[in-house]
């Protein structure tokens, strides 16, 4: 019944959806008219979250949210442009309670609403040359917005981004700080902990000079190796690296993937990350794949992202030692409509009982218009007897509007 509900009231949220992008003026010759001539933008989400726990005391988690980005960003000066974003979730009605809402990461972590500016930045453009300092999103394999409810992960950082090389992009940054996952903390937080207590530096790349390869990779250092009260930190750096070949002479879409990854512990052994990826195009309306990792010796951390092929939930925690193997085909029966369905067996080595499970995932996408889209989201994760995990099933709706 509950879910039903939620469906009608994202439904009725669908048919008040409307609105355009305003445009930008960029080289103004003047400050104010550069701010004048600014972007305001808003990506709003309708967002409904249920997981229910398959064990005796422990509680569901549900949520209904209302929220996004509102953002501005100014018209260009003498290469220099600043933004600003509202970043919020507030929960709709009384349909659910906040202790409902604690264990759904689309409210804080006590269940209250989010609310913080999640965006402020100076930005310069030169040439082929951005330097960008402030609280901002980042896109690179292993610190990444990590996008998977309906806030971002954001981080305070300085970054500098060169294109100079043709079919390369060269990363540079300086990291401090950051709102955890899905930013549920609601405020920026020093992660000294894990991080050090003078944050973390990082250089990545991406290249795709060489017909039908891309690669990518990315190298993080702590910059210190103890914590703010003089504790060592476990990780000391987090690397990663993987690329894609296309395959055309067998067929439309065909291609193979391989990645690699790993950490150095301080104090512990090193973790590895191998991965491997298959897959084709089947008459341009059904993809479909294999695919394979494993994760050897320690954990696998990454900051914030899900690099891993087999992992399409988590892919912010650390990952035990384990071996995984899976598949997934992608129907398009019409143009704006996506149908994925997963499959994913997860078996834990060296004794570890965390990351033993399998998983089914489902994810559908239609896009209404050209400014909204609905999505629903189901998965069941199946837990083996020996894991310390409790088996889950979630199911998601999410109303997408940008203008």
């Amino acid at each position: 019944m509950k879910k039903r509900l939620i469906l009608s009231i994202i439904s009725s949220t669908m048919i008040l959806s409307a609105g355009e992008s305003v445009p930008t003026v960029s080289n103004s010759d003047s400050l104010g008219s550069a701010l004048q001539n600014g972007t305001f933008s808003a990506n709003t989400r309708t967002f409904y979250f249920d997981r229910g726990f398959d064990k005796d005391g422990v509680d569901n988690a549900t949520a209904l949210t209302v929220g996004g980005i509102l953002k501005y960003v100014s018209g260009d000066f003498n290469g220099f442009k600043t933004g600003f974003a509202y970043y919020g979730s507030h929960r709709i009605g009384d349909l659910f309670s906040r202790e409902e809402g604690k264990g759904t990461s689309i409210l804080g972590r006590s269940g209250e609403d989010l609310a913080f500016l999640g965006e402020a930045f100076l930005q310069y453009d030169y040439g082929n040359t951005m330097m960008k300092v402030g609280r901002q999103q980042l896109s690179t394999p292993l610190m990444q917005n990590h996008d998977l409810r309906i806030l971002p992960s954001v981080y305070e950082a300085a970054i500098i981004r060169n294109k100079d090389i043709e079919n390369t992009m060269v990363e540079g940054g300086l990291v401090q700080r950051y709102t955890g996952f899905t930013s549920k903390d609601n405020r920026f937080n020093d992660y000294n902990n894990k991080w050090g207590d003078d944050g973390l530096a990082y250089v990545s790349f991406s290249n795709k000079s060489i017909n039908n390869l891309s690669m990518r990779g990315q190298y993080i250092k702590a910059l210190s190796d103890k914590a703010s009260d003089g504790s060592k930190i476990a990780v000391d750096d987090y690397r990663y690296f993987d690329a894609k070949y296309n395959l055309p002479m067998i067929g439309t879409g065909t291609y193979i993937k391989g990645q690699y990854g790993g950490n150095a512990y301080n104090n512990a052994d090193d973790s590895t990350l191998l991965g491997a990826k298959v897959g084709t195009s089947v008459h341009k309306m059904v993809d479909v794949a294999l695919l394979y990792d494993k994760i050897s010796d320690n954990s696998f951390k990454a900051v914030e992202s899900g690099p891993m092929y087999s992992d399409w939930q988590q892919g912010y925690g650390n990952y035990e030692a384990s071996t995984a193997v899976g598949g997934q085909i992608v129907i398009k029966p019409l143009s704006a409509l996506s149908l994925k369905l997963g499959y994913v067996d997860v078996g834990s080595d060296e004794g570890n009982v965390r990351d033993d499970f399998s998983e089914f995932n489902f994810d559908g996408k239609y896009k209404i218009n050209d400014f909204s889209k609905i999505r629903v989201r189901y998965s069941l994760k199946d837990q083996t007897d020996s894991s310390d995990r409790e088996d889950r099933d979630d199911f998601r709706v999410i109303y997408y509007m940008n203008f």
